[in-house]
Order: C-alpha cells, then sequence, then structure tokens
C-alpha cells in the first residue's frame, strides 16, 4: 500500500476536526431539540454500521498518512522500523518486547512503514470502537464519537503512536476487569500486553486493580485527586525527582531532570503548573463527583474506571510540571470519552436526557475545536491569521 495523498500533511488535521465539526454537531442538533430520553431507549442498530463505517475510514486516513513532519515523531518511528533487523532482539523483558517483536513481525512479512502504521492504526481505533462495543452498544454511534472527537486522539494517533496503541489495548483490559466474572483474567493479560507495548501503562492497570480490591468508592478517589493538588503545589519537583527515581518510565527520568530546547516544548509540551490542563481534566472529575456522590448512582463498572481515572490523573498533577506532561496525563485522558459517556447514555440522569446529553457533547466537543483553533491559528504573541496558516505552515 502507499500513502493516501488526499490532502497536504498540514492540512490534514483541518480535515479531521472539520469533519468532526460537522459530525458532533449535527448529531447534536438532531438530540438537542427533544426533551425526552430517546437516548436510553435506543436500540441504535441503524447507527451501529455507521459507527463502524466511520471508524474503518478514520483508520485509513490517519493509517495510511504520508510520511511528514506534521505528524510529529512518524519519522522517527519510520526510520526504527526501517532498522529493525539490524536492532532487533527476540525477547527483552528491559524493552517494550511486544512492540519490537510486533515491528519486527511487519517487516518480516514484508509490510511497508505505511502499511505498518496502517496495523498500528487498526489497534488504536478497534480498542476504542470495542470499548464502546461492550460498554454503550445501544448508543454506539454516539459513544464513538466521544471518543473520536477527544481532546487526545488525532495527536495519539498520528504522533505518540505507541502509546495511543498501548492505552487503547489497556482500554479493552480495563473494561474486561471492570465487566468481572469470567472476563476478569483476560483483562489481566491484555494489561500485560499492553505494557509490553508501552510500559507506562502499568499505572492505568495497577489503578484499575487498585479500584477493585482497595479503593471501592469514588469519595476516598476524589480526595485523592484534591489533594494531589495540593501536593503538586507545595512540594511537586520533589515528589517528580521521586517517581522518575523509581524507574516507571526512562522518559520520565528525561523530561524531569532536563531542560528541553525550547523549540520542543512547543505544541502543548510546556513545563510548569499546567492549569489548563487541570482545568481540561476537572470535568471528568466533576461528572464522577455528580454521578456517584452527588446523584448516588451505584455503578459497580463505572466505579472501577472512575477510579482508574482518578487515581491516573492525581499521579500526573502530582508530575505536572515535567516537560511533555502530557504525555503522562494521557494516561488518564484515553480514559475521559468513557467517563464522560457511559453515565450520560446508560444512566437515567435527567427527565429530559437527550437535550443534557446534547449539550454536554456540544460542549465537549467544542473545547477540542476551540483548542485546534487556537493552537493552529494563534501563538503565543497573538493572532496568526488565516493567510500565515493556509501559505506558510507546511513543512
Amino acid at each position: 500500500m502507499q500513502p493516501l495523498d488526499l490532502v497536504e500533511p498540514w492540512l490534514y488535521n483541518t480535515v479531521y476536526y472539520l469533519l468532526f465539526l460537522f459530525l458532533s454537531w449535527g448529531t447534536v442538533l438532531y438530540y438537542i431539540g427533544s426533551n425526552q430520553q430517546k437516548i436510553l431507549h435506543s436500540e441504535g442498530s441503524a447507527m451501529q454500521g455507521a459507527a463502524l463505517f466511520l471508524t474503518v475510514v478514520l483508520t485509513f486516513y490517519l493509517g495510511l498518512r504520508p510520511a511528514s513532519g506534521s505528524f510529529g515523531d512518524m519519522n522517527l518511528y519510520r526510520h526504527s522500523y526501517l532498522n529493525i533487523i539490524n536492532n532487533y532482539v527476540p525477547i527483552n523483558f528491559k524493552e517494550e518486547w511486544l512492540w519490537h517483536n510486533l515491528s519486527f513481525f511487519c517487516k518480516r512479512i514484508g509490510c511497508n512503514p505505511y502499511e505498518y502504521f496502517l496495523i498500528v492504526e487498526i489497534g488504536y481505533f478497534a480498542g476504542m470502537f470495542i470499548c464502546s462495543m461492550m460498554l454503550m452498544r445501544k448508543n454506539l454511534w454516539f459513544a464513538v464519537l466521544f471518543f473520536y472527537i477527544s481532546f487526545s486522539c488525532y495527536s495519539y494517533g498520528t504522533n505518540g503512536i505507541r502509546n495511543g496503541l498501548a492505552c487503547s489495548l489497556d482500554l479493552i483490559a480495563i473494561t474486561y476487569f471492570a465487566l468481572g466474572g469470567s472476563k476478569r483474567p483476560a483483562g489481566l493479560v491484555l494489561m500485560a500486553l499492553a505494557m509490553g507495548i508501552h510500559r507506562s501503562t502499568v499505572l492505568p492497570s495497577a489503578a484499575a486493580i487498585v479500584s477493585l480490591y482497595f479503593v471501592k468508592d469514588t469519595k476516598t478517589a476524589i480526595r485523592f485527586w484534591i489533594a494531589s493538588i495540593a501536593i503538586s503545589l507545595v512540594a511537586g519537583p520533589l515528589v517528580e525527582r521521586f517517581f522518575a527515581a523509581l524507574g516507571f518510565d526512562d522518559r520520565m527520568s528525561d523530561y524531569a531532570s532536563t531542560n528541553q530546547e525550547e523549540g520542543a516544548m512547543d505544541q502543548f509540551s510546556q513545563s510548569g503548573f499546567r492549569w489548563d490542563f487541570l482545568f481540561y481534566s476537572s470535568f471528568a472529575v466533576v461528572m464522577i463527583w455528580y454521578v456517584t456522590r452527588y446523584r448516588k448512582f451505584k455503578d459497580s463498572v463505572y466505579t472501577i474506571i472512575a477510579n482508574s481515572y482518578l487515581l491516573c490523573n492525581a499521579f500526573w498533577i502530582m508530575v505536572i510540571r515535567s516537560a511533555f506532561s502530557n504525555r503522562f496525563a494521557y494516561l488518564s485522558w484515553f480514559l475521559y470519552p468513557v467517563v464522560m459517556a457511559y453515565p450520560l447514555l446508560r444512566m437515567n440522569l435527567w427527565k429530559d436526557q437527550d437535550r443534557k446529553t446534547a449539550l454536554i457533547f456540544f460542549l465537549y466537543s467544542g473545547f477540542t475545536l476551540f483548542m485546534f483553533f487556537i493552537f493552529y491559528f494563534g501563538t503565543s504573541s497573538g493572532f496568526r491569521g488565516f493567510d500565515l496558516y493556509w501559505w506558510k505552515r507546511q513543512y
């Protein structure tokens, strides 16, 4: 297979977000005028095919993207893949053994770099789609929209692809683990496989286990999340050095202990206390508090997922000053769509559930589109302007 040359690489994200501007807000318009609960009583069969079709289209669109600096680390992954034969070690548990073996297998069967990226993309989107099928099948269209318009989806499908693939696999694992019964052993196996792709997924995996056996309600987890803000403000650098010394992830040691070059600090990778990221993360916390503490809904599946999010996000807050801390934030953010969508699509929260769900989804998707607009059209010193964007932002 060859890359898709549908649009210039620097326009890929624009096409992606404009597509979801149309799809997301079209869905909002469909539900916003309803004062009923069609969402809760939906069988969803008509839109399940549409959700699958959208997933396939996005998989090929991003998977067969051209090699370009517009996609962050894509050229580094491409170079590593082309030289995998020279650096291959069959089993090395000090490294991410599954990722290296997957890359080696693709190389041995003759996959070119674009076919290799497509295979990774299939796993990335499959994780989100399978989770939606398992938890929110009757509202599959709405569920996948929550995933695909989320703040991090595009970035981890084109730039941090190894982290994205590992977290998608862990998403299925945590779903299995939360559903319990005979599915739980399969969840543990998938957690181990996810760590073989990116060992940082030990954090959400451990959080899910802690949520099952030790932190069994959200009250404790919410309090811990709030406490993590105070800890970060008072003793943030000390905590960062402590976690880096544990060897949780070699990249964390690098980010916490070195000064990044100015150019590398662009694209939401700045150091310092990230109030903007904290503001974004807090909306999921508000949803958890409202559903489980204020409305007192009891749902064991949601409790495990919510607590996993809270514990992982609390960890990120304590290392928030590290450069590229957004990469650690993703260890909780990949659960963000489930935390938001599950109660809206599964729980009888309001009499006019359709309208309120549409409004929340409008704000949810609007934040992603707003951040895209600010980042790609604005600068730290002011508004960049459409003329410079369309004609100058090329690689």
